[in-house]
């Protein structure tokens, strides 16, 4: 029996809604609601200088800046403009979080729940792809009250892009499924819509 035009504009346009979704549209989502990537896209950070607390001398360490990278060793490239760094809390020698006690200056932006982020830098390429680092950023401190701490803890979120192969297989599965013919799915893989390679 033959499917309707309607059947077939139906089943197009929730194939392109997909693809829509597997396009990340970084706008239209906030740091809150990006996936935490800190597992697989891991911070490396270490003091712009030296580590002023080694020696045990707590005068003039009222500034402290850290330089961050990120390492993407999950298999899938991530999307560049998603990726932020989001300092979760800075821990005293004691352990009691003193994050309300240090000054972070130059955030991108706050969450909801008030925690400082920075956009992390990908140089020219649109992506993170697999097991390559990110520029560095800069994350300057004021420590008024003089306190020893450890390197602020940190969490990386951002959007994993799903590629084209990915989106091919699902397109596969509909034709062996009967819901969309070859030259269907052909139509749809080349939307303008689809997720890059």
């Amino acid at each position: 029996m033959k499917r309707s035009i309607a059947y077939t504009k139906g089943i197009l346009g929730a194939i392109l809604a997909i693809l829509t979704v597997f396009s990340v549209v970084v706008g239209a989502e906030t740091v809150d609601d990006l996936q935490n990537l800190t597992t697989g896209v891991v911070p490396s950070i270490s003091y712009k200088e030296h580590d002023p607390f080694s020696s045990g001398q707590l005068t003039s360490v009222s500034h402290i800046e850290y330089v961050v990278r990120v390492k993407n060793q999950t298999g899938d490239p991530i999307v560049g403009e998603s990726l932020v760094l989001v300092v979760e809390k800075i821990i005293e020698l004691s352990g009691h979080d003193v994050s309300d006690r240090i000054q972070i200056s130059g955030a991108d932006g706050y969450t909801s729940s008030g925690r400082p982020y920075f956009h992390i830098p990908v140089g020219d390429k649109k992506d993170l792809d697999p097991f390559e680092e990110s520029e560095p950023i800069t994350i300057a401190l004021d420590n008024p009250d003089y306190l020893r701490f450890f390197p602020p803890t940190l969490q990386v979120r951002g959007e994993p892009r799903v590629s084209s192969k990915s989106v091919k297989g699902l397109l596969d599965t509909l034709v062996n499924k009967g819901l969309l013919t070859p030259s269907e799915a052909a139509e749809a893989l080349e939307s303008p819509t689809k997720a890059d390679p």
